[in-house]
């Protein structure tokens, strides 16, 4: 999963647009489900995202065996594209069989996607967006093939860009809105409906502290994820998806106290985003 809407990102270690994992939703409280009806999805307001580094250790669990999966490192930095204010949002993955890139370039103020570029191995991934669509093309093993898809403009499209957008919702308990997700597969890439929902509620330890967390979860194509963003400095410090039988688990590094971090609210109350993670594509 590259993963994430266009989520075109390979979360962890997983193909690029596995973004979201299959896997069945958790048992939660009735009471804690969320609202059957969804709120229309809207994108925060970008000027409100702060650049900063977050680094995660990735590692896999199945039948009670522990593998470390090596690290996934997210920037979000302030630059240019095409002469005008974008933010850049890269993320790196090492230590792995695999190593991984993923650079994004969006808009300043609405978050759209301008341009992605991503590598997996010796597989290459390049796309711009012109208004609504993405055109690009893919190189692996298989060859070189070019595409363009609609309904991308809008969509998520790695794992760091859904994490910082995520970060800078007006999460609750009961939280539903839908969104879409730019899947990459063997073949290419197409946007995929998806819906975020705040199931719960979760006191996560991280090192010698606890800390109040929301948790979130992205589902997509009978495929989920499930992100921890903590209560006080709004970031995503934990994710956890299930492939295959295994239990991919990013969690923030060093676990160190998560500080509240102050951040003034717009007209519309949102506040501003923390930075988290991204991974690119699997062909």
């Amino acid at each position: 999963m590259l993963i994430r809407p266009l989520v075109l990102a390979a979360l962890l270690a997983c193909p690029a647009g596995a973004q979201v994992i299959p896997g069945g939703p958790p048992n939660v409280p009735p009471a804690m489900v969320a609202d059957t009806v969804p709120a229309p999805f809207e994108r925060p307001n970008g000027s409100l995202l702060r650049p900063g580094t977050v680094t995660y250790d990735l590692s896999s669990s199945r039948a009670g065996q522990l593998a470390s999966l090596g690290t996934r490192t997210v920037q979000v930095s302030e630059s240019t594209v095409a002469g005008m204010p974008a933010w850049l949002v890269t993320e790196s993955r090492t230590g792995s069989a695999v190593a991984t890139t993923d650079s994004l370039y969006l808009t300043r103020a609405e978050l759209m996607p301008v341009r992605w570029s991503a590598t997996s191995g010796r597989a290459v991934l390049g796309a711009s967006f012109a208004r609504d669509t993405a055109f690009g093309a893919l190189q692996s093993y298989q060859g070189r093939a070019s595409f363009t898809v609609g309904a991308a403009g809008s969509a998520l499209v790695t794992p760091g860009m859904v994490e910082r957008i995520v970060e800078m919702l007006p999460l609750h308990v009961g939280y539903h809105a839908l969104a879409s997700l730019l899947v990459v597969e063997m073949s290419a890439p197409r946007v995929q409906p998806a819906e975020l929902v705040v199931d719960r509620e979760e006191p996560l330890q991280l090192g010698d502290q606890v800390v109040a967390c929301w948790v979130v979860t992205l589902r997509s194509g009978g495929a989920e994820e499930h992100l921890w963003v903590t209560k006080d400095s709004l970031r995503v410090v934990k994710t956890e998806q299930l492939i295959g039988g295994a239990t991919l688990t990013a969690l923030v590094h060093p676990p160190a106290p998560v500080m509240p971090v102050v951040v003034p609210a717009d007209s519309s109350g949102m506040r501003p985003l923390a930075v988290p993670p991204v991974v690119p594509p699997t062909p």
